[in-house]
C-alpha cells in the first residue's frame, strides 16, 4: 500500500506529533501506581522539607544537611507539590516525565533544522523515548537524570548552532549558564561535560585560541557566579562549606576504577559496548547499517554528525572507564549514538538489500510475537482473567494488530509503524506489568505502615532513632521518612538521644529510656516507641 509510505515521506512532522499524542496516555497511565523507590523517595524528602522547614536554600533530610546533591531539581519538585497542592507519586515523577517528551521534540527539531531530513528527526526523536532502557524503566521514575541529560544535550545543540553563525559570545554564554543550572542539578559531571564537548569543538574546527578570548572568560565568571551566588546564599544558613563540597566531589568520583578493583575494572570495559547497546535495543538493530564502507566518510563529510561523534567520543570514554557508570548517566548521549544509527539505516539500506528484508523481518517477528503474548498470559493465568483486564487486553492486542498489518503493508518506512508499536508495548506495560508490580511490591507495606505512624504522631515531634548508614541503605531509609513526613505534614529528625517527649522509630533496638513504651513492632525489624 504505497499510499502509507506517501504519507509518511509528505507528512514526517504530522506522524511525530500523532504518534507523541499516542504516548502519552501509554507513559502517563498508572505512572504514580507504584511507590517511590531507588533514588525517588530522597529527591521527594529534599523537596519536601524545604516546604516544611520554608528554606529553599538548605536541602536535608531527616533534618540533617543533605550535601550530595545541589537544590536546583528538588526546586522544581517543590514547585510541582506546592502548585498542585499534591505529594503524591504522580506529581513526584513528572518532572522527569514531561521533559522526556521536551526532550524527544527537541531532538526532532534538531535534527530537522541541522541535517535536514524529517526522517531521520522522526525516528531519532520517538527512539530516545522508545528505546528498551527508556521504555521500561527510566520512564516511570522521578530521578533527576533526564531532566539532567535533556538541558545537556540542548547544550550540545547550542554549541553547534552558534559555531555555524559564528557567534563565539552567544556560543559560550548560553552553554556556560546551562552549566550552571546543571551544575545546581547534579554537580561536578556537569563541569566535565562542558569542558570536554567545548575543547573538543574549539580544537576541531581549529579555533582553539577562543578559549583564551574575552567572551569565553566572561561567560565562565558568569557560570562560576551564579554558582557561587548560590553557595554564598547556602553559607549563610550552613557554614559547612567543606562538607558539601567534599561530599559533591565523592559522589562524581565514587563510581570511578579506583573504587572497585581491577578485575571488575576491567569486566565493565569490556562489556561496556555490549551492555549499552542492549540498553539501546531495537535501536542498536540498525547499527548493522553502520558497515557500510561509506559510513565512516559520510559522518565526516556532514558537518553536524562529525559534531555529534566528536561530542559523544569525547565524553563517552569517562563513563567507559568508571565501572560503577549507571545507564541512565549516559542519557544525553544516547541520543547522539541514536541519530548516527538511523542516518547509516536511511542512507544505506538500500545499498544492503539482504540486510534491510532481515531487519525488517526482525521487526515484524518482534511484533507478532508480543501481540500473540498478551492473550497468552491471560490464558495461562499470568493475568488474571477478569472481564475488565480481558478488555483492555484485547484492545492491546487489537491495537498491535493493527502495528503489524500496518508493518506488513507499508513497503519502504516499516520503522515508523513500529515505533506505534513500541509504544502500544509501553501501554500494555503501563496497563498489566505496573499493577502486577504493584500487587507484589514491598514498597507498600512500608507506605502503609509510615503512613500509620505519621498519622498516629502529627501532634507530637517524631525522631529516627540511632540511624547509622552501615546499617540501614539510603534509599530505604529516605522512603520511610518521606511517607512519615507526608502523612505528619512536619518534619522527621534523626537523634541519638532518647530523652525528649514523642514518637521514636527504630530498627534494630530499644530506646535506653525506661520512660519509652513500645507501640507496635512491625516487618523488617521496625519499633515504634512513644515517650512521654
Amino acid at each position: 500500500m504505497q499510499s502509507i509510505d506517501n504519507y509518511f515521506e509528505k507528512y514526517p512532522e504530522r506522524v511525530f506529533i500523532f504518534l507523541l499524542l499516542l504516548a502519552i496516555p501509554a507513559f502517563f497511565i498508572n505512572l504514580g501506581l507504584l511507590p517511590l523507590f531507588a533514588d525517588e523517595p530522597t529527591r521527594a524528602n529534599v523537596a519536601l522539607e524545604m516546604i516544611l522547614s520554608k528554606n529553599y536554600s538548605v536541602p536535608t533530610v531527616g533534618g540533617e544537611y543533605y550535601y550530595n546533591k545541589p537544590p536546583f531539581y528538588n526546586w522544581i519538585l517543590a514547585s510541582l507539590y506546592l502548585l498542585t497542592g499534591s505529594y503524591s507519586e504522580f506529581v513526584t515523577r513528572l518532572p522527569a516525565e514531561v521533559p522526556m517528551f521536551l526532550y524527544a521534540i527537541t531532538i526532532f527539531i534538531s535534527v530537522k533544522y541541522f541535517l535536514k531530513d524529517k526522517r531521520i528527526a522522526l525516528v531519532s526523536g520517538m527512539f530516545f523515548m522508545l528505546n528498551g532502557r527508556m521504555l521500561l524503566y527510566d520512564s516511570m521514575l522521578g530521578h533527576i537524570d533526564i531532566f539532567y541529560s535533556w538541558l545537556t544535550f540542548i547544550s550540545f545543540m547550542g554549541m553547534f548552532y552558534f559555531y555555524r553563525r559564528q557567534q563565539w559570545f552567544q556560543l559560550f554564554l548560553s552553554t556556560y549558564i546551562i552549566t550552571a543550572i546543571t551544575f545546581l542539578c547534579k554537580g561536578l559531571p556537569s563541569i566535565v561535560f562542558q569542558g570536554f564537548s567545548i575543547i573538543t569543538l574549539l580544537l576541531y574546527t581549529r579555533n582553539f585560541k577562543k578559549f583564551f578570548s574575552w567572551q569565553h572568560i566572561l561567560s565562565g565568571v558568569i557560570c562560576l557566579t551564579i554558582i557561587g551566588a548560590y553557595f554564598y546564599n547556602y553559607s549563610l544558613h550552613n557554614p559547612n562549606l567543606e562538607g558539601y563540597f567534599g561530599t559533591i566531589w565523592d559522589q562524581s568520583s565514587q563510581r570511578t576504577a579506583g573504587r572497585v578493583g581491577l578485575a571488575k575494572s576491567v569486566k565493565h570495559v569490556l562489556m561496556f559496548p555490549v551492555e549499552h547497546l542492549g540498553h539501546l535495543f531495537p535501536v542498536s538493530l540498525m547499527l548493522l547499517f553502520c558497515f557500510h564502507n561509506q559510513f565512516v566518510r559520510g559522518i565526516w563529510l556532514n558537518e553536524f554528525l562529525k559534531f555529534i561523534s566528536l561530542i559523544f567520543l569525547a565524553n563517552i570514554w569517562v563513563y567507559w572507564l568508571s565501572p560503577e557508570t549507571r545507564p541512565r548517566y549516559l542519557l544525553m548521549l544516547y541520543p547522539l549514538v541514536t541519530i548516527v544509527f538511523t542516518h547509516a539505516y536511511f542512507n544505506y539500506r538500500e545499498s544492503f538489500p539482504r540486510l534491510n528484508k532481515i531487519f525488517n523481518t526482525i521487526l515484524l517477528i518482534l511484533s507478532v510475537l508480543v501481540m500473540l503474548a498478551v492473550p497468552a498470559a491471560v490464558i495461562s493465568g499470568k493475568l488474571p482473567s477478569v472481564s475488565f483486564l480481558v478488555l483492555k487486553a484485547t484492545v492491546v492486542v487489537i491495537l498491535i494488530g493493527l502495528c503489524v498489518l500496518a508493518i506488513i503493508k507499508t513497503k519502504n518506512y516499516k520503522i515508523v509503524p513500529f515505533l506505534a508499536f513500541l509504544i502500544i508495548v509501553r501501554l500494555g506495560f503501563s496497563l498489566f506489568v505496573l499493577p502486577e508490580r504493584n500487587v507484589k511490591h514491598e514498597g507498600n507495606y512500608y507506605k502503609t505502615v509510615c503512613t500509620e505512624m505519621g498519622k498516629a504522631s502529627s501532634n507530637a515531634p517524631f525522631y529516627f532513632y540511632q540511624y547509622h548508614p552501615e546499617v540501614v541503605s539510603i534509599p530505604f531509609h529516605d522512603r520511610l521518612i518521606f511517607y512519615i513526613e507526608r502523612a505528619r505534614n512536619a518534619k522527621v529528625k534523626f537523634t541519638e538521644e532518647d530523652s525528649k517527649p514523642g514518637y521514636y522509630l527504630t530498627f534494630d533496638r530499644d530506646l535506653k529510656n525506661p520512660a519509652a513504651v513500645l507501640l507496635k513492632t512491625y516487618e523488617g525489624n521496625l519499633k515504634l516507641f512513644k515517650v512521654q
